[in-house]
């Protein structure tokens, strides 16, 4: 019997403490897929993340805060919120040599966000500031609520979901401003924001704004997901 990938799962880390702060959804997500998930802690040089990366199938790059200005090459600007330099060096070092290999990558919300910027892509470090215009992507309702609509464009998201809007969920005040060449935009809400980024030729790549793993009941959050074990498949 084959086994089950193995998918590495970034999660916000407390040093002093030893704690790590993974949601249940994104291993409930992977395991109801037919992954087996293995939980990273931020590492900290290039060795250890390349060990890491020959451990796993594939990397989900999670949710959490915002990417520190200074690995954007940026001064921080008005509305930036809190951040985790350790985790963000860690877990753009990760989805270098991800991309560097091939491994399939899925980056939920923050995770979008790290990709482009390992890829050299850039991010708005406030929507509110920067884009006076948008709607409100920071929904008061429930996370397990849809916020807003999302348009999806030709595309591998587009065929593994087989729908061309979706509702989505929406915890975010930075997103993806360039999208990194040799990759396409693949999801955009109806006000301009980024809502979603692939790497063509790539096994798997995507990145999505919004949080698929918290829409349970949602047969398009199911559809990504057993994309991405799928395509992780390949190297189990």
């Amino acid at each position: 019997m084959a086994r089950r990938p193995i998918i590495g799962i970034t999660v916000a880390h407390c040093t002093e403490e030893l704690k790590t702060f993974p949601r249940e959804f994104y291993v409930e997500s992977i395991r109801k897929a037919g992954g087996q998930a293995l939980l990273l802690p931020p590492v900290q040089t290039k060795e250890e993340a390349e060990e890491l990366v020959s451990l796993v199938d594939g990397i989900v790059l999670t949710g959490g805060g915002d990417i520190a200005p200074v690995f954007l090459g940026e001064q921080p600007k008005r509305g930036i919120g809190g951040c985790i330099p350790e985790r963000d060096q860690s877990e753009i070092l990760l989805a270098q040599l991800a991309l560097k290999d091939d491994l399939p990558i899925l980056g939920i919300c923050r995770g979008i966000q790290v990709l482009a910027v390992a890829a050299e892509g850039k991010i708005y470090q406030d929507i509110r500031s920067e884009c006076p215009l948008a709607f409100e992507h920071n929904q008061t309702a429930p996370r397990e609520c849809a916020w807003h609509e999302v348009e999806i464009l030709d595309s591998r998201l587009s065929r593994i979901m087989g729908a061309e809007q979706v509702q989505v969920n929406s915890l975010h005040h930075q997103a993806v401003s360039l999208v990194p060449e040799g990759f396409i935009l693949n999801a955009v809400a109806r006000d301009g924001i980024i809502e979603g980024i692939e790497k063509l030729g790539a096994k798997f790549c995507i990145g999505v704004q919004w949080h698929p793993e918290v829409l349970r009941n949602d047969e398009y959050s199911r559809k990504l997901f057993k994309g991405f074990i799928k395509s992780s498949n390949e190297f189990a």
